[in-house]
């Protein structure tokens, strides 16, 4: 017979109770499901390229660095930890996706790996445009 010690005992015990685990996998399809934060990525993938591949074009580095506590606040958001987060970002399958819109994001613009300027090009169409990559970037 349960009694009402027993049910109070029982809910005290169940407030401080953790909430059930989520798999990575789930982790991983909830935060490449947040269109703000996977879009973040893609920001944050394209200024980097860039600024790597042409050497007229560097990082604004305080801008950069706030954008991307940015989008680790909105992760974090969901409750995840800073290990769950890193684990999304390193993924196979988040860095194939990302990988391969960056490089569809750069056939369409034509830049061309292994020739600089195509990337200095668009770096500069990105900064003059205002992008969010753009505000990352600056032209030396």
């Amino acid at each position: 017979m349960v009694t009402r010690l027993s049910l109070a005992l029982i809910a005290a015990l169940s407030v401080g109770a953790p909430a059930l685990a989520v798999s990575q996998d789930e982790i991983n399809a909830t935060l490449a499901g947040d269109a703000a934060i996977w879009s973040g990525l893609f920001t944050l993938a394209v200024a980097d390229q860039i600024r790597t591949h042409c050497p007229t074009i560097e990082a604004r580095e305080f801008r950069a660095t706030r954008f991307v506590w940015t989008l680790y606040n909105a992760a974090r958001a969901y409750g995840y930890s800073r290990q769950e987060i890193r684990a999304f970002q390193t993924h196979d399958s988040t860095e194939a996706r990302l990988r391969a819109e960056v490089m569809a994001y750069f056939a369409e613009h034509g830049v061309r790996e292994g020739e600089p300027e195509t990337y200095c090009a668009l770096g500069l169409t990105e900064i003059s445009a205002g992008t969010q990559a753009g505000e990352l970037l600056r032209a030396r």
